[in-house]
C-alpha cells in the first residue's frame, strides 16, 4: 500500500507545482493607459535678449585655511567686588578670589566666606 501512496503523490506533484505558476500575461486583467505625447516647444524667438553676466564686486580669492576651528575661551565670572564683614560694613582690600572664598590683602590671609545680597559675607 505504501509504494501505491508514494507514486501517487509523485506523480501528483507536478501537477500541484504546475497550478501554482501563473499562466497568461500578468497585465491582461489591468487596464491599460497611454501617456500623452509630450508637450511641443514653441519655435524659439529671434528678439529674446542674452542675459549679461555682470562683474563680481569682489575679485575671487581663494579661502586660506589656518587648521580646525579656535575655541574661544569664555570669560570667567566675575564675582562681585564687596565683601563685607559680620556687621554688614564693605571690607576695604577684600577681595573674591573664588567662590565662598576671599583674600584679605592687608593681612595675606584667606577667610571662607557666604554669598549675602550683592557681595561675600567673611565667616569668622
Amino acid at each position: 500500500m505504501k509504494p501505491r501512496l508514494v507514486l501517487l503523490l509523485t506523480a501528483l506533484l507536478p501537477l500541484l507545482a504546475q497550478a501554482q505558476v501563473p499562466t497568461g500575461n500578468p497585465t491582461a486583467t489591468r487596464s491599460s493607459s497611454t501617456l500623452a505625447p509630450p508637450p511641443v516647444a514653441p519655435p524659439p524667438q529671434a528678439s529674446r535678449p542674452q542675459p549679461q553676466v555682470l562683474p563680481s564686486p569682489q575679485p575671487a580669492q581663494p579661502i586660506r585655511s589656518t587648521g580646525p576651528a579656535q575655541v574661544a575661551p569664555t570669560p570667567a565670572p566675575t564675582l562681585p567686588d564687596k565683601v563685607y564683614d559680620r556687621n554688614g560694613r564693605i571690607v576695604p582690600g577684600v577681595k573674591p578670589v573664588g567662590p565662598n572664598r576671599v583674600f584679605d590683602s592687608r593681612t595675606g590671609r584667606y577667610y571662607d566666606s557666604v554669598p549675602t545680597g550683592d557681595g561675600q559675607q567673611i565667616k569668622r
